[in-house]
């Protein structure tokens, strides 16, 4: 098997291969690390590449499996880490001029289930500086450059994690969503991108945004390979204060039952951003498609779609501040231009407006529960334009020139302010640029099983978008 087939396989086949010692992990790890040597002067998808760690570890799983100790579908699967998540001896920049040189001294939850899982942390992923932006053009180390087209940007935060999966850097990374940083990337890059239930996975070790919307979250390249990378990092931490005690289901046990008699919520109130008409057309094909394959569309108005956003951004504001208040005092000089902006303008968020918006997020949270009692999900556009271009930044919608920084944040925001699990998944291209659109799948609290296989029974029934690949 060639290189170029190697690491274009996807998790669940590696795993097959890796177990049945039809692949080695060392020949995986090698020719991974040679994918990213080649593409990353290009992409710019890595701050850090792991090469002796990674090399050290392939060897030590390989011996594993000639010992017939196996861990399971993540063994011997190299794994990238967006650069704001700790990893154990290892660079973690966040992206910003004043970490260049620090090294974590112990390895974030989320890391360290990956590594007990057998998987291989390849490197470190490019992010928009501190995770505050959608653009990833970062000032410090470069902008991270969208594998459909290296003159466009492939949003962020986790850009560098969207963009390396997408270009087959690697097969599954980890980013982390504030307001849609996960799932953005996905999107434009024409990834997967699942950002689970508030509390799922732990958040201790995760450089904070704002605590109380953050979630890290998986970009894959299919619905399976989300389910294995989830099944690995979810569950109960008894040392992060947001972590939530709850069941966790094995994820791929009914990820291939399909979803006749699914209802599905098309609701135009909670699509509170201009979408530009290629992908509003796109959109209202994809729930076409999922008609087609036995679900029932049901158009649904959302009485408090309004109060979301509203409240949303004093949380965003007040926690993002007190993160970066004593640097932001200090040392603002060190800040990006348009991280320090955002900055500035969090400093106008009142005690009295978060206090409220924290009242007001529990209330809304139970009325969206309610809203959503009876339907197995909703189904939105993934993200209101296509892939701006990185020198300007500025996107079109409907002829429209728009800033990209933050567009998507009323369309994505709502389900990290109620902690509802949302994935992103590629839903064709634009027939005028040839890039990545998508479509968003929201689903109910601790219900992952049931989005990833409405995800998985969209995939299977859209291969021609599947089989298109980056031209690099």
């Amino acid at each position: 098997m060639s290189n170029h087939e190697l690491v274009s396989l996807p998790i669940f086949e590696l795993s097959e291969k890796i177990q049945s010692k039809e692949i080695s992990i060392t020949e995986l790890t090698r020719s991974t690390l040679e994918q990213i040597d080649k593409l990353n002067p290009k992409i710019n998808a890595f701050i850090t590449v792991c090469y002796e760690e990674a090399t050290k570890s392939a060897i030590l799983l390989d011996k594993e499996i000639q010992n017939s100790s196996y861990r399971g579908p993540l063994h011997g699967i190299p794994i990238g880490i967006k650069d704001i998540i700790d990893c154990k001896d290892t660079k973690t920049t966040f992206g910003s001029s004043m970490y260049t040189e620090n090294i974590s001294k112990e390895d974030a939850e989320c890391t360290r289930r990956l590594k007990e899982a057998g998987a291989i942390i390849i490197g470190k992923c490019n992010t928009h500086e501190f995770a505050m932006g959608s653009t990833n053009k970062n000032p410090h180390y470069g902008p991270c450059r969208n594998p459909w087209d290296v003159e466009r940007v492939p949003a962020g935060s986790s850009g560098g994690s969207g963009a390396s999966v997408a270009a087959h850097m690697c097969p599954g990374t980890l980013g982390t969503d504030t307001g849609g940083s996960v799932r953005g990337p996905a999107a434009i890059c024409g990834t997967i991108g699942l950002k689970p239930t508030y509390g799922l996975i732990s958040l201790r070790g995760v450089h904070p945004n704002a605590t109380s919307l953050d979630h890290v979250g998986t970009l894959t390249r299919n619905a399976k390979d989300s389910a294995i990378m989830l099944q690995a990092i979810a569950g109960f931490d008894p040392k992060d204060s947001t972590s939530i005690n709850t069941p966790i289901p094995n994820y791929m046990d009914e990820i291939e039952n399909g979803i006749n008699e699914f209802r599905l919520i098309h609701c135009p109130d909670l699509i509170q951003t201009e979408i530009d008409s290629e992908i509003y057309e796109s959109f209202e094909n994809s729930l076409k498609i999922m008609e087609d394959i036995g679900a029932k569309i049901e158009t649904v108005s959302c009485p408090i779609a309004s109060e979301i956003n509203k409240y949303r951004k004093p949380i965003a504001d007040a926690e993002l501040l007190s993160v970066h208040r004593e640097n932001l005092e200090n040392s603002p000089e060190k800040f990006g231009e348009d991280v320090l902006e955002r900055l500035e303008n969090a400093k106008y968020a009142s005690i009295d407006l978060y206090i409220d918006a924290c009242k007001q997020k529990v209330i809304i949270r139970r009325k969206m529960e309610e809203f959503l009692q009876g339907f197995d999900a909703i189904i939105l556009p993934g993200y209101p334009c296509v892939a701006a271009p990185i020198e300007t930044t500025i996107a079109e919608v409907n002829g429209k020139k728009v800033p990209f920084m933050g567009l998507s944040r009323d369309l994505t925001g709502p389900y990290n302010f109620v902690g509802f699990p949302a994935i992103s998944v590629p839903s064709g291209f634009s027939k005028k640029e040839k890039l990545p659109m998508a479509i968003q799948i929201v689903g109910m609290p601790n219900n992952e099983a049931h989005i990833l296989r409405i995800a998985n029974a969209y995939e299977s029934a859209t291969p021609e978008i599947r089989n298109i690949k980056p031209a690099l």
